[in-house]
Parts: structure tokens; C-alpha cells; sequence
């Protein structure tokens, strides 16, 4: 019997979200798999889901999988994802075991109708993060260079960085504010919207502050979601400080968006009408994102 890929976790949430941090988190566990970084170029190797290619942008729906073609393609991407599994010590998985993948990539975000095709019984993570910290993060990394994804898409603001939702070619020349709450926008709507056809028992969202603030309680929480055990080595690693994640730009401070904060309350009524609507969708017992403007003085609902 070949390896097979039980109920697969993809981690969901808008880019700079912390889901790398969770993903690093997650990853100590005993009893889940990974390709140990992002599946960009696994995904994008097959010319249908390569917007240099023939899709148009990181959108993806059960379309590319249908028919005769679409069979062989999830195929190989199946088998792409068994052959690059990892523990976290390293380890190969046997030929015919079958183990729980653990996936992260920000343009997930936009992929989860083919995701739920790929995988029928996959499970999603939602992970949500203050907005104003989350577009100021968007924003940073979009002038530190170093997330470029599709070099050859010139901007006024660079080459074009993260994630690319439908609708990319009117930000072309837009303030680079307005890009990156384009981008937060439209990862976290799609979500939404694509959440709302998955069952209710293969899905939860969480607020990225869980993860920094009570990381142990969070991967208590998630581990009971996802459906394995805690084990003795991940317990002991959660007693330590979280470290920073690999894709840090510097060290965490509070409040650190506010140096982006006349560009934010410029962009803010594009934002603000999803905060009512992520904080519906968060699991019981999940603290709210903050509703308060910038420069605002209000709180969580």
C-alpha cells in the first residue's frame, strides 16, 4: 500500500499573519509531517497553477482537478507532497505509512476550493492577526526585498511581493498601503467565503495573539482540532519562549505598526468592515481582533 496523506492541515491565514511562527510551532509535534518550508514552487511547477503560466493569479478553485487531466495533475501534486515529507527530526515516512501533513504558504489563502478538492478530507486553520499589525508587517515586507514572488511583475512599489489575489494588475501603481490592505483584504475574504462550504467539524480560526501570548493552551487547542496527542518533546519545547520565526525582519515590538499609522488610517475604511466578520468566524474562547481605528482609543468587541 502506498503512503497516504490522512486528513491534511493547511494553515490559512493573510500573509505576515504569524502562521509562519505556527507553522514552526506545529511542526515540533511527533505526529505531523511536513515539506519543512513553503510549497510554492511544488504548486507552481505545474503550469496550470502558475500565474507566470496559465492561471491568472493565486486563485485557485476544484476547476484545474476536473476531467481526465485534472485527475493526473492532483495526482502528481499528491505525490509531490509524499515524497518531500519530513518529521521534525528529519525522517523519511515508511513507503506505506500513512501520516497527517502539516502545510503552510500564505497563497494558500486563495486555493482552498482546490485545497478541499485535492484533499476531501483536509482540515483548515484560520489564523487571524490584528489588522493594523498585520498591513504594517504586509507593508515592511514589501520594502525590505525580501519576499519577492513574481520578480517579473514591475510595481512602483517593486517587483511584486507575497501573495497575488485576483485583481493585482489595478495595483500596479497604487501606494504601496493600499496594495498591501488590498492583499490582507483579499486573502481574508476569500477565506471566509471559501470556509463557509467546508464542514464546520474540519475547520476553526484563531487569533494569532493565542499563539504569542499562551502558545501551550493554543497547541492544546489546535492538537485536540487537528486529532493527535500531545507528545513529551513537543510539551517540553512549549515550556520555552517561542523563538522568532524564520521569516522575522526584526525583533517584535509594541505597537510597532504606529510608524505606519497615517498610512493605515488612510487605508482603514477598506479594512474595517471585515474585522466584524473575522471576529464572528473565531472559534469559542478566542479573543477578538481589535476594532478601534488608528490612532483610535476604543477596544475589542
Amino acid at each position: 500500500m502506498p503512503l497516504r496523506l490522512d486528513r491534511p492541515v493547511f494553515l490559512m491565514g493573510a500573509p505576515r499573519s504569524c502562521s509562519t511562527l505556527l507553522f514552526e510551532t506545529l511542526s515540533r509535534s511527533a505526529h505531523l509531517w511536513s515539506i519543512g518550508h513553503e510549497s510554492h514552487r511544488l504548486f507552481e511547477q505545474f503550469p496550470p497553477l502558475d500565474p507566470m503560466a496559465l492561471a491568472d493569479s493565486n486563485r485557485l478553485t476544484a476547476e484545474p482537478l476536473q476531467g481526465d487531466r485534472g485527475a493526473a495533475l492532483g495526482e502528481a501534486l499528491r505525490t509531490a507532497f509524499a515524497r518531500r515529507l519530513r518529521d521534525r527530526d528529519g525522517a523519511r515516512p515508511a513507503p506505506d505509512a500513512t501520516v497527517r501533513l502539516l502545510e503552510k504558504t500564505p497563497k494558500n489563502a486563495l486555493r482552498i476550493p482546490f485545497l478541499a478538492a485535492l484533499f476531501p478530507d483536509a482540515l483548515f486553520v484560520h489564523l487571524v492577526r490584528d489588522p493594523k499589525e498585520n498591513i504594517a508587517s504586509i507593508m515592511e515586507a514589501w520594502r525590505s526585498g525580501r519576499f519577492v514572488t513574481y520578480p517579473s511583475i514591475t510595481t512602483v512599489n517593486g517587483p511584486w511581493s507575497l501573495l497575488l489575489p485576483p485583481g493585482w494588475r489595478a495595483r500596479l501603481d497604487r501606494p504601496l498601503e493600499e496594495v498591501a490592505a488590498f492583499q490582507w483584504r483579499s486573502a481574508q475574504q476569500h477565506i471566509l467565503d471559501d470556509l463557509a462550504a467546508i464542514p464546520r467539524d474540519r475547520r476553526c480560526t484563531v487569533n494569532a495573539a493565542e499563539l504569542l501570548e499562551a502558545p501551550r493552551a493554543l497547541a492544546d487547542k489546535l492538537l485536540r482540532f487537528i486529532g493527535v496527542p500531545m507528545d513529551e518533546g513537543f510539551a517540553r519545547s512549549l515550556a520555552e519562549p517561542l523563538p522568532l520565526s524564520v521569516h522575522t525582519l526584526d525583533a517584535p515590538r509594541p505597537d510597532k505598526w504606529r510608524q505606519h499609522g497615517e498610512a493605515l488610517q488612510r487605508v482603514w475604511p477598506q479594512v474595517a468592515p471585515l474585522i466584524e466578520a473575522l471576529n464572528a468566524a473565531l472559534d469559542p474562547d478566542t479573543p477578538p481582533l481589535r476594532t478601534d481605528p488608528p490612532g483610535g482609543s476604543g477596544s475589542a468587541v
